[in-house]
């Protein structure tokens, strides 16, 4: 679905960022794209919506991803349904149904007659049925424009959503509703969070660090699992060389010794004799 080959990234300023990041995202995967402040993540996301260009590598792409940002201010001008790129065939739908049929009203709509059959249903799912789509979103909190951009989900029924810290300004009762969200859909994703729980729904960890990237193929539990074992196998590789270096050093100690007492009785014996 979303194939990245020899990804690289450089700030404006001439500072890299990543370098030659490979990835396959397929059909049905769930995947926690983690990694410390500062190491790409968000920036690696929006190269995967197409919004962005790499400055070296290749981006396949099968079909456009639903992109869910982490900010939502560069939308606050615009309406629920100018924000979700609705509003055209919301209008066009009313006007067919009012008996305008025209031409472009009927390629605006493009034979989706179900789009404001969707939007009530994923609005009401979001606990967002009171909300008209005329509404700015300047007016709703931040809670409020991440369930918008989530309902969006189901009325674009895109095969992969990319989400950045989708739960970031969520109470418990909109964090549950993404998650039993995430535990149901059939939808591919990456998500960039630091929700754990959230992590633990996801099924694939991809690791983005300073080596590049690094695939577990488990949920969040697995990888710290996995992370653990690699750590303690580093720890005891490093041990192990530091007992083989010391007893190098010991070895090579005693045999300086042992040659500076032959030397010495040498040096002796020549002494004694006449």
């Amino acid at each position: 679905m979303i194939s990245l080959r020899n990804i690289s990234y450089t700030h404006p300023d001439k500072t890299l960022l990543f370098s030659h990041l490979s990835l396959n995202i397929n059909q049905h995967d769930k995947i926690a794209l983690i990694g410390n402040n500062g190491s790409g993540k968000s920036t690696l996301l929006r190269i995967m919506t197409g919004d962005l260009l790499p400055s070296d590598g290749e981006l396949f792409n099968d079909a456009p991803p639903y992109y869910i940002p982490q900010v939502f201010g560069q939308f606050n001008h615009l309406t629920i349904a100018q924000a979700l790129q609705i509003e055209d065939k919301i209008t066009a739908l009313k006007e067919i149904l009012e008996g305008n049929v025209t031409e472009n009203n009927l390629s605006i709509l493009s034979d989706d007659w179900t789009i404001e059959d969707r939007c009530i249903e994923s609005l009401k799912y979001w606990q967002l049925e009171d909300m008209p789509l005329t509404r700015k979103l300047e007016t709703l909190s931040g809670g409020q424009k991440a369930k918008v951009f989530l309902a969006g989900i189901h009325i674009h029924q895109p095969e992969i959503v990319l989400m950045d810290e989708p739960s970031n300004h969520m109470d418990t009762v909109a964090r549950q509703l993404l998650y039993d969200f995430i535990r149901s859909t059939s939808v591919s994703m990456v998500v960039v969070s630091h929700d754990r729980k959230m992590l633990n729904l996801l099924d694939k960890v991809v690791e983005l660090g300073k080596p590049g990237i690094k695939v577990y193929g488990g949920n969040y539990e697995f990888y710290v699992a996995q992370k653990q074992i690699e750590d303690n196998a580093l720890k005891q590789d490093v041990a192990s060389r530091e007992k083989t270096l010391r007893k190098a050093l010991e070895k090579e100690q005693e045999t300086m010794e042992r040659q500076q007492k032959l030397d010495s009785r040498g040096k002796k014996k020549q002494e004694v004799e006449p």
